[in-house]
C-alpha cells in the first residue's frame, strides 16, 4: 500500500471553493428521475464501514415537496439499484483518487410525514409543505444473506475455501470483489440449515493466522464498489501504513487531507476488562480450558491451572473435541484448544469501550476499515518539530462513518486500535 503522505505541509496555495468542497451525485437505476427526484435536495449522505461487520450500511437523507401532482409513489424505489458518486477535487492535487462511486440496493424508506417534534424516530416533515426522507442501502449480498441457507457438509477444508465458497456460490459474490486471507488448519465442518454469513462467522471463529491466531473478522468496504474480507488482526496489523497524520495545536487545515481535525483516546488500558477477558496485565493468556472427547471418554485442562479457590483462571470454558481419536474417526483434527481458548480475547479488544483512538480528518477517498495510518501529535513546545506527544503511531481502522452534508462539508470519523492489537495487547 503506498504512504501517499510524503510530506506535512499545511502551506497550502490558494484553492477555489470548488475544488475544496465536496459535491455528491444520487442516482436510482431505471427511476424515472423527472417524476420523483426534480424537487428533491440531498441533505446528507453517510456511508459506515466496521471489521465488526459482514455488510455496509448507506443512508442517503433529503428533502422533497410534499403536495406533488401527480402524486409520488415512493414504491417504485423499493429494491432499486442507487448510485452515488462523491467528489472532492482537492484530493487529486495530492495524488488521491477525488471520488468514490457507491453501489447499493435501496432496502428503506423512512423519515416521512411526523409533525411530532419530540420524536426520535426519522419520520419528520420540514414544515408544511417539505418533508424530509431517509433512503437506507445496502450491498446486494447482505439480501442473499437474508434469502438462503446452507445445509452442507466438507470434509477436511481449510475455512478459507468453505469462506470463498459459500461467498460466490450462496450469497452470489464477485470473485474480484474478494479478498480472502489463507487460513488454517483444514476440517470437517456440517453448516446445518443456517445463513451464508453464519457459516463464515463460524469459520472465522476457528480459523487460525500464523498457525495459532484465532482473530479472523468477516467485514465489508467500499473499495471497488463492495468488497468482502475475510481477514485477520494478526495479519491486517502487519500492514504497512496507508499514511501520516497530523495535528498540531497550532491549526489544522480541512483542506490538507493528511491533518487530523479533531481527537480522544477513549481507552489507554483497562486492566479490569483484560482479566475478565483472560489476558494479565502484561498480556499473557490465563484462559483455561477443557476440552472433552467423548469418543474416547477423555479430556484434558489446558491453559491456566491454578488452584485455590476454584478449578482453572477466571475464563473457564469446556469444549468438545477429536483430539486423539480423529484417524479413528476417519475425520481431520479440530484445534478448539487453540481458537477457543484464545478467541474471547481477541476479539475484545475491537469492542467500543476498548476503542484506543477516534478521530476525525477531512474527507479522503484512501481509508477503509483494515488499513494502518500512524499518528502524529506534534509537540508545540518541541522547536525541531520532532518530538511527538503520547498517543502518537501506528492504529488499525476498527470502523468508519463518512459523513457527507450539504453544501459540501464533508468529515470521515474513525475508531482504531492499536497495532499492537496484531500480538493480542491493547
Amino acid at each position: 500500500m503506498a504512504d501517499f503522505s510524503d510530506t506535512h505541509n499545511y502551506d497550502m496555495p490558494s484553492i477555489a471553493d470548488s475544488d475544496l468542497l465536496t459535491s455528491i451525485e444520487v442516482d436510482f437505476e431505471g427511476v424515472d428521475a423527472n417524476k420523483l427526484f426534480s424537487d428533491f435536495t440531498v441533505r446528507e449522505v453517510v456511508l459506515v464501514e466496521s471489521l465488526l461487520s459482514p455488510g455496509l450500511q448507506t443512508s442517503v437523507k433529503a428533502h422533497s415537496y410534499l403536495h406533488n401532482l401527480p402524486t409520488k409513489t415512493f414504491d417504485d424505489l423499493k429494491g432499486a439499484l442507487m448510485k452515488i458518486k462523491i467528489t472532492r477535487p482537492i484530493l487529486s492535487r495530492f495524488g488521491v483518487s477525488d471520488n468514490l462511486e457507491v453501489e447499493q440496493v435501496t432496502y428503506r424508506l423512512g423519515g416521512r410525514s411526523s409533525l411530532d417534534p419530540n420524536t426520535t424516530d426519522n419520520r419528520k416533515m420540514i414544515n408544511r409543505g417539505v418533508e424530509e426522507l431517509v433512503f437506507h442501502a445496502c450491498d446486494n449480498s447482505m439480501l442473499n444473506d437474508a434469502a438462503n441457507l446452507v445445509s452442507k457438509s466438507w470434509k477436511c477444508t481449510r475455512p478459507s475455501e468453505i469462506v470463498k465458497s459459500i461467498l460466490q456460490e450462496c450469497v452470489g459474490v464477485d470473485p474480484l470483489k474478494l479478498n480472502v486471507e489463507e487460513a488454517d488448519p483444514a476440517k470437517d465442518y456440517v453448516a446445518e440449515n443456517i445463513h451464508p454469513f453464519q457459516v463464515v462467522s463460524q469459520q472465522a471463529a476457528v480459523a487460525l493466522a500464523g498457525g495459532n491466531d484465532p482473530s479472523f473478522v468477516h467485514f465489508m468496504t467500499y473499495e471497488n464498489k463492495g468488497t468482502h474480507h475475510f481477514r485477520s488482526l494478526h495479519t491486517m496489523a502487519k500492514q504497512e501504513k496507508i499514511c501520516d497524520l497530523y495535528f498540531s495545536m497550532a491549526g489544522q487545515s480541512y483542506s490538507y487531507p493528511w491533518s487530523i481535525m479533531n481527537y480522544t483516546f477513549p481507552c489507554d488500558f483497562d486492566l479490569l476488562s483484560d482479566v475478565l477477558n483472560g489476558v494479565n496485565g502484561v498480556g499473557a493468556n490465563i484462559n483455561s480450558l477443557l476440552v472433552v472427547n467423548p469418543t474416547t471418554k477423555l479430556f484434558s485442562w489446558i491453559g491456566n491451572q491454578s488452584r485455590g479457590c476454584g478449578i482453572g483462571g477466571g475464563v473457564h470454558k469446556v469444549s468438545m473435541s477429536n483430539q486423539n481419536s480423529e484417524k479413528a474417526q476417519d475425520s481431520c483434527p479440530d484445534y478448539v484448544r487453540v481458537s477457543v481458548d484464545k478467541r474471547q480475547a481477541r476479539m475484545a479488544l475491537l469492542e467500543k469501550d476498548k476503542i484506543a483512538l477516534r478521530l476525525t480528518v477531512p474527507w479522503n477517498t484512501v481509508f477503509n476499515a483494515g488499513r494502518i495510518i500512524n499518528i502524529n501529535l506534534v509537540n508545540s513546545d518541541d522547536s525541531t518539530g520532532q518530538v511527538l506527544n503520547y498517543g502518537s503511531g501506528l492504529y488499525l481502522i476498527s470502523s468508519l462513518v463518512h459523513n457527507i452534508k450539504a453544501g459540501g462539508y464533508s468529515t470521515i470519523t474513525m475508531d482504531c486500535v492499536s497495532q499492537t492489537v496484531g500480538r493480542g495487547e491493547v
